[in-house]
């Protein structure tokens, strides 16, 4: 005979105040009790769930991701942007200097982390540059994983500045927009291949 189903409800308020524990103190600077009180969730349903602490930083990974927005029927210069804004915002806010330092320590989870949650990112992004290569608008000689990272990585540097309430140094519009100008394929006569005179 099976178990009573799990309240979906649990579900949700579980995984919100795990994913913000994990931004705001990392895999290992919170407790089940403190899970619990925030989630309101009992400590007996959480060990239901997830066995190890392991399983439970592995399933608040896994749902960072959850509302990453969907962008592949988008332009490609307005997916780029939809997606380092998200990138930029509360879940990358979370990654603190402090708890990146931690992750070299524990490099079991900073594999967790890379494939569950940095991973599906970067194939997001690659997937948007890839179309703009293939529509024409991204020079086919430019390196995917370079330009991914010159993408990424403001946006990352932006969600930092915010969590510690600092002014943004730029816009993701603007960045967007400088990298798509350095990658843009050019015409015949920007590329100086106009008839000779």
């Amino acid at each position: 005979m099976s178990g009573r189903p799990r309240d979906p409800r649990l579900d949700r308020a579980l995984r919100t105040e795990l994913v913000r524990l994990l931004a705001e103190r990392g895999p290992d600077g919170f407790t089940v009790d403190e899970l619990a009180a925030a989630s309101k969730v009992s400590k007996a349903a959480i060990y239901r769930r997830y066995r190890t602490r392991d399983e439970l930083v592995e399933a608040g990974f896994a749902a960072v991701n959850a509302d990453m927005p969907d962008v592949d029927e988008l332009p490609v210069r307005e997916g780029l942007i939809a997606l380092l804004e998200w990138v930029s915002g509360e879940h990358a806010a979370g990654m603190t200097p402090t708890w990146l330092i931690g992750m070299q320590q524990m490099p079991q989870v900073r594999e967790l982390y890379t494939r569950q949650v940095v991973s599906p990112r970067r194939e997001a992004l690659r997937r948007i540059v890839r179309r703009g290569i293939a529509q024409g608008q991204i020079d086919a000689s430019a390196d995917v994983e370079v330009l991914l990272t010159c993408l990424s990585a403001p946006a990352i540097l932006m969600g930092m500045h915010k969590a510690r309430g600092q002014a943004p140094l730029a816009s993701i519009p603007a960045v967007v927009d400088l990298v798509l100008r350095g990658v843009g394929v050019k015409s015949p006569h920007e590329n100086g291949g106009g008839a000779a005179l």
